[in-house]
């Protein structure tokens, strides 16, 4: 099973919530934990690996009104810059890494899979160089005017005025 790492879903979290707020003031760690239910200390190190990157994908104000903020405009971002940065290479297999290899599978030459496992690679990179920062904020924007707040089916009644009805009534009436 190929699966991201904390490491990597935190830190693409980290740079939707810096993308929704592009343009303003820099974020705070304190802010993006909070708004992400992330533990702090740990955002603390992705945040470094994202400002270290070549070319850095975010940087950093200190001060009381200091934080972090994106380097670039969301839409120059892809979701595959920012999960190499944070995973490295995209590698379903050791026969099958992106770029270098540093470790080879002894099998390499007589392998019957590693077309597979290099077609695999392919689609995943190229689904994640295909999609921007920016791409993935619009559609994972709450709508206008929705809270995303709980509504239990005994809080609905159907009708009207004094000849209202709950969900339980209708179902249990002949």
């Amino acid at each position: 099973m190929l699966r991201v790492s904390t490491k990597g879903e935190y830190g693409v979290r980290i740079m939707v919530d810096l993308a929704r707020h592009y343009g303003g003031r820099p974020r705070s760690l304190t802010d993006i934990s909070q708004a992400e239910t992330l533990p702090l200390a740990y955002l603390e190190q992705l945040v470094k690996l994202l400002r270290d990157a070549d070319p850095p994908l975010v940087s950093s104000t200190r001060g009381a009104h200091g934080g972090y903020r994106l380097n670039r405009d969301p839409n120059e971002i892809s979701m595959g810059e920012i999960v190499r940065v944070l995973e490295g290479p995209i590698s379903p297999m050791i026969c099958a890494t992106e770029g270098e290899m540093s470790q080879i599978c002894g099998f390499i030459d007589s392998c019957k899979t590693k077309y597979l496992w290099a077609r695999v690679r392919d689609a995943v990179a190229q689904t994640l160089d295909s999609i921007t920062l920016a791409e993935l904020v619009a559609q994972t924007a709450e709508p206008t005017g929705q809270t995303g707040q709980f509504i239990a089916l005994t809080d609905i009644h159907v009708g009207i005025g004094a000849n209202m009805a709950s969900p339980h009534e209708l179902l249990t009436a002949e």
